[in-house]
């Protein structure tokens, strides 16, 4: 029997950010989408136990995150709160009932965005062997996303031509058949830091064993094994001078063990309103999140059975994660001597003030025709720095860190440390996310957004919610060019999705100077796609307002126009051969010289100065100048260009950009906006 029928071109399972992301992403690609979410709440972690989206500098923030902080910050603007916290360099903080509230109304305002609280999804019926043709959901029974103890005898029934699994655990993609990967990958060449390991990257101080910080110590094996990272559920505190009596738990939740708990706040940490990197991280209006690595609110046990159950089963396993966090602040308030730390009142009041779900720090990756290690997500493995390796199909960016809580409950008896826990600041670099990883092996009509394919160290840098909005927004995009175009998602052409994006202005390469709503910042994403960007800047600029040179003029020419590196000679007598400028401008020679266009002055029939020449040691072969470090002028950029499209087969004139009129010299950032007027046709873009 079936309750209920809903078609829709997308289905999101999951109202995390990534979620909301992809929502609205398809909604803006005129798809209709319906999101399904187990809880009462919308906005995944970021309403639910994390106050941020987990950046290391807010210039990892583009889209709906952007969108989103600003909301943020114009709403506690209107309250009259001016915070530190709010103008913080790293990242932007809020409270979970603003967040909430925020991301209501970015989905409230597409009229083709169903969102459906208290939807569970349960299993799925395939058409064919690759193809999901229903969802089935039922509703939950509480705030948290429990179910029945039995199944009802009809059936919610949602029919999607395309499906996004944006939620923490992965089930709609299991169930689908996609395979995935769960536990800990070998140490290799390409993983340091994978497998069995323990570290001091937690601490800034000398161990008691002697090790300085930021060091892997013995027992590090590196085997593989099958653990994941230890959950929580974060909440959300006050300390309370007066009147704390009336949020004192009245009694210790099931499964109470004071063994399991410590507490020593640091002193003055109360009175300052908790410390970044400590037991209590400092919030907004007052509050404070319990973050206590050890012996606090983190919770393994049951990790690993919570991803792999069916929603039915998770119910009591949930409840333990509450149970063990409740059972913490239980503790502070007695055995810790703190009566006056109780839950925040205004947040998750449908479910006792505790978080409505635990963080689900790791779930399920699935496989994907390309799949992110270590080194594609830290900086020196692959080469010097300051950043890892170029992706041209990036979708989204990063600049988290390989950061992991413990993968095992007790500590190394030699060194009390942890296995699995490190938070390696060395290696935090910006990072960019393939599309490949978001499609899974044998399911056509689906990609996932947060269970990507991955190992288990490289998902230790991805798994925050600032790369996430991104991985739902290609998601999303991807989804609505399907629908719309009747595509496969396989063919959906990842350039479509990157142009797509940056129209939303997400950023598909970090720079540290070219915010979204620089004037060309499309154009400087774009080349950027192609390889057109300082390699070893460790800030991670592009330097957009700098002077355009010779040298910048001929790299991102060659890389603008897509042209295959080409050298037959050695033609221009102040260019070296091993000066990196050497092959873009024997590229644009051969290129030239291949259809007979004379793209440098004196390239064609060359004047001679005879008599010098008679003088020199050895006939002369370079008969070309070109002053790589001089600017190049506006007239000179566009007459060169004009030429090289004819050189590579480009018909008709290109006029010149109105903008250009004023100009004499170039900046950067205005030669790639040039280079995209003139070579767009050449590239598809």
């Amino acid at each position: 029997m079936v309750e209920q029928v809903i078609e829709t071109d997308v289905l999101v399972v999951g109202g995390t950010v990534a979620g909301c992301s992809a929502a609205i992403s398809a909604a803006r690609m005129g798809a209709r989408v319906v999101i399904l979410e187990p809880t009462s709440a919308v906005g995944g972690t970021t309403t639910n136990g994390v106050h941020c989206f987990d950046t290391g500098t807010v210039q990892a923030l583009s889209g709906v995150t952007e969108e989103f902080i600003n909301r943020v910050r114009a709403h506690y603007l209107a309250t009259g709160i001016d915070h530190p916290m709010l103008r913080s360099k790293s990242d932007v903080f809020w409270e979970f009932h603003v967040a909430e509230r925020i991301w209501r109304e970015m989905l409230g305002e597409y009229d083709l965005i169903t969102l459906v609280n208290g939807a569970v999804a349960v299993d799925v019926k395939m058409r064919g062997d690759r193809e999901i043709a229903e969802v089935h959901w039922e509703p939950a029974i509480d705030a948290i996303g429990s179910l029945a103890d039995e199944a009802p005898e009809a059936l919610n029934v949602v029919r999607p031509l395309q499906v996004i699994d944006a939620s923490y655990e992965g089930d709609v993609a299991a169930w689908a058949g996609a395979p995935f990967d769960i536990g800990r990958e070998a140490r290799s060449a390409e993983e340091p830091h994978a497998g069995v390991i323990f570290t001091t990257t937690h601490e800034r101080e000398i161990s008691e064993g002697g090790f300085l910080p930021g060091s892997i110590l013995p027992g590090s094996t590196g085997d593989a094994d099958d653990a994941v990272i230890s959950f929580t559920c974060r909440m959300s505190v006050r300390y309370r001078q007066e009147g704390y009596q009336d949020h004192l738990l009245a009694s210790p939740p099931e499964g109470y063990d004071p063994a399991k708990y410590k507490w020593a706040p640091p002193k003055g940490l109360i009175e300052g309103g908790g410390a970044f990197g400590t037991s209590l991280q400092p919030s907004i209006g007052g509050k404070m999140l319990t973050n206590q690595r050890y012996f606090g609110d983190d919770r393994l046990e049951g990790a690993r059975d919570y991803i792999l159950s069916h929603p039915r089963q998770r119910t009591a396993i949930r409840k333990a994660f509450m149970n063990h966090s409740a059972g913490f602040l239980y503790y502070i308030q007695t055995e810790g001597g703190m009566p006056q730390m109780g839950l925040s009142e205004d947040e998750f009041t449908d479910n006792g003030n505790m978080p409505r779900a635990p963080y689900v720090r790791e779930g399920r990756r699935f496989h994907a025709a390309i799949r992110l290690k270590e080194n594609d997500v830290s900086a020196y493995l692959t080469s010097p720095g300051p950043r890892p390796a170029l992706r041209k199909d990036s979708i989204a960016i990063g600049d988290w860190t390989v950061e992991s809580r413990r993968c095992k409950d007790e500590p190394d008896p030699e060194t009390g440390v942890f296995d699995g826990s490190m938070f390696i600041r060395t290696l935090r670099a910006p990072y960019q996310v393939p599309m490949g990883c978001l499609l899974p092996e044998g399911v056509d009509n689906l990609s996932v957004t947060t269970t990507i394919s991955a190992t288990h160290i490289a998902f230790c840098a991805l798994r925050v919610e600032a790369v996430w909005a991104q991985t739902g927004a290609a998601a999303g995009t991807a989804a609505g060019i399907a629908v719309s175009e009747k595509r496969s998602l396989a063919d959906v052409p990842v350039r479509q999705v990157q142009s797509e994006m940056l129209s939303q202005r997400y950023k598909l390469t970090y720079f540290s100077d070219v915010e979204s709503d620089h004037p060309f910042f499309k154009s400087i994403q774009w080349i950027a796609l192609r390889g057109f960007r300082p390699e070893n800047d460790a800030r991670y600029r592009f330097f957009p307002e700098s002077s355009a040179t010779w040298r910048d003029f001929v790299e991102a020419a060659v890389k603008a126009f897509g042209i295959p590196i080409s050298v037959t000679g050695i033609h221009f007598d102040s260019v070296d051969p091993s000066d990196p400028a050497f092959r873009y401008v024997e590229t644009l020679y051969d290129t030239a010289s291949r259809v007979g266009v004379a793209l440098f002055p004196n390239m064609q029939n060359p004047s001679i100065d005879a008599p010098a020449d008679h003088l020199l040691p050895e006939p002369r072969q370079r008969w070309l100048t070109l002053a790589l470090e001089d600017p190049i002028s506006a007239d000179t950029a566009t007459g060169f260009l004009q030429d090289l499209r004819a050189a590579v087969g480009l018909e008709g004139a290109v006029a010149p950009p109105d903008w250009l009129l004023e100009k004499s010299a170039l900046t950067r950032a205005e030669l790639v906006e040039l280079l995209q007027v003139y070579a767009a046709v050449r590239v598809g873009a």
